[in-house]
């Protein structure tokens, strides 16, 4: 069972204690209590420096041992010579998990890696489990529990669920939160992987029914390589994996080994084959992963590779062509029903249905309902597995609710529908906002809608073929 697993403890955790809590609210380690009570975080939260009476109004402990309660989790943000003396003094009272945030360990040589597994043997030998070093983590949105160095403004609810091991999602949690409309359910950073690693948080997350897309940020396997890889597979039979790895190149290889002491080992061409295999997504970027997560939280699953595009500029259509059949689809063929339904829109000669020239129709007649008739048209095709269009330029004045009708009947009948802007990367407005609240995706251009979606077909074809 899910409860079972000790995971679920540090993203449940009903008492966290806070290690080198501050009163200063310039400093990083004020906001790891001040997150929790800004966010509702209804457990208890005992923040321990020996200095200060109380941080944001909370009672404060010289120490983890003068806590007299259980303690289901310990967060350690003090300078690393004074970490091992935290856990020599944590281990005398009976605490769940802990999780060591101060970097400076394995990732800075042999003397920090020396100390490092100190404190990893000391945990050990009390049966405690351990995140990090180098680790902000856990976040988990349906409790108000965020582990951060950032204030954290709102922590809406998604289906993904992130494994990174690094903070670098940290500067960009409340930008991925609200202006990127990506709500998310739980994120484990996993830093040094002193104790916790990924095929731990994989195991935890395959079973979490609150999951439904896993995103993992990797440097290097620290588990069992075997036992990741045979995770993943039975994992991808029940939900999306997206999988970023950085030190794919020699000279990332030796970044990674500063950042994390992530040892990376292998041939990359080898990883991305054993990650195809098991019917994993790969992402090259980071902004590629965080659309791809975005895509595969938002839109439902392809029942085929037919698609309906519609552009403005005709030459974009003929780019966007090309797109898609780089990206495993075929143009659908609309049917009778669909072009009787578009025929009131058309200049005067029989135009091409798809891809669908709105620049066209424009010059004719205005920017006057075009995507809801588009849209009506291809809902009920039956040909049509999933729509790409473009966004009005924006020298259309718009009123989101009287516009996106047609953009909801597509959620509610299930059908997969994304949209780009027509310039690239203005995603901020009341339309895209208006869009993506209600479950539509934009994508900053045509090449990430159709990319994004293009991973949703490769899924199909994984699952339909296993």
């Amino acid at each position: 069972m899910l409860e079972d697993h000790f995971l679920h403890r540090f993203l449940n955790a009903e008492s966290i204690a806070v290690v080198g809590a501050t009163r200063n609210p310039f400093s990083p380690n004020f906001h790891l209590v001040n997150n929790l009570v800004t966010l509702g975080y209804q457990g208890k939260i005992y923040p321990v420096n020996p200095r200060v009476e109380d941080v944001v109004g909370i009672r404060a402990y010289g120490a983890v041992s003068e806590i007299k309660e259980n303690i289901d989790m310990v967060v350690v943000s003090v300078p690393a010579q004074n970490v091992l003396d935290v856990v020599r003094d944590l281990v005398k009272v009976r605490v769940g998990g802990v999780v060591v945030v101060t970097g400076g360990f394995s990732e800075t040589g042999e003397e920090g890696k020396k100390i490092q597994d100190e404190i990893a043997a000391l945990l050990k030998a009390h049966g405690i489990r351990a995140i990090g070093p180098n680790a902000l983590s856990p976040i988990n949105s349906h409790n108000g529990l965020a582990i951060c160095f950032f204030p954290v403004n709102k922590l809406p609810s998604g289906k993904v669920s992130f494994i990174f091991q690094s903070g670098m999602y940290e500067p960009r949690l409340n930008w991925i939160l609200s202006d990127f409309h990506l709500g998310i359910s739980k994120l484990i950073d996993l830093g040094n992987k002193m104790d916790v690693n990924e095929v731990d948080a994989l195991e935890y997350l395959s079973q979490d029914p609150q999951t439904g897309v896993i995103c993992i940020h990797l440097e290097a396997i620290k588990g069992d390589g075997r036992r990741f890889f045979s995770l993943l597979k039975e994992t991808t039979r029940r939900k999306p994996v997206i999988i970023l790895k950085g030190g794919r190149t020699e000279a990332g290889a030796r970044a990674a080994m500063s950042h994390t002491g992530s040892l990376v080992r292998g041939s990359d061409a080898v990883f991305d084959a054993a990650v195809r295999q098991v019917g994993a997504i790969r992402a090259e970027t980071l902004d590629d992963f965080l659309y791809l997560a975005k895509a595969f939280s938002y839109l439902p699953p392809l029942p085929g590779n037919r698609i309906a595009i519609a552009t403005f500029p005709g030459g974009e259509a003929v780019l966007s062509t090309d797109l898609c059949m780089q990206n495993g689809f075929e143009l659908a063929k609309l049917g009778p029903a669909s072009y009787e339904k578009l025929r009131p829109s058309f200049p005067p000669w029989n135009i091409n249905l798809n891809p669908y020239d709105f620049g066209l129709i424009y010059t004719f007649h205005g920017f006057t309902n075009n995507h809801e008739l588009f849209i009506d048209a291809v809902l009920q095709d039956e040909n049509v597995d999933c729509v790409a269009l473009q966004l009005p330029p924006l020298m259309f004045p718009l009123d989101p609710p009287a516009f996106c009708p047609a953009f909801l009947r597509a959620v509610e009948r299930g059908k997969a529908l994304a949209a780009w802007p027509p310039h690239m990367l203005r995603l901020e407005g009341d339309l895209v906002a208006y869009l993506e609240n209600h479950s539509v995706p934009v994508f900053p251009s045509a090449a990430i809608t159709i990319r994004s979606l293009g991973a949703l077909n490769r899924y199909r074809q994984y699952i339909q073929y296993y």
